[in-house]
């Protein structure tokens, strides 16, 4: 949700190529920033089903970058519809 709503202000001040590099990158970093600060604890779950932090963010990562070239590919056929 932090992702998107800094890729959102990125698209606002700054156009859409602007947009996707934030969505992919920039957001998914701050986004993993803010999870370690404020919710360092919360891996437990994880840690007890084998899962360790790495594998859970590079998880994370593989699917953010799905879901964003999904998300910029639909923007940009509607952008060409208009």
């Amino acid at each position: 949700m932090i992702n998107l709503a800094l890729s959102t202000v990125a698209w606002i001040f700054s156009g859409f190529e602007t947009f996707k590099y934030v969505l992919i990158i920039f957001g998914f970093c701050v986004t993993i920033l803010i999870k370690e600060v404020s919710a360092k604890n919360e891996y437990l779950f994880y840690y007890n089903n084998g899962i360790s932090k790495i594998h859970l963010v590079l998880y994370a990562f593989i699917m953010n970058f799905i879901f964003s070239v999904a998300v910029i590919l639909v923007i940009n056929l509607i952008l060409k519809l208009v």
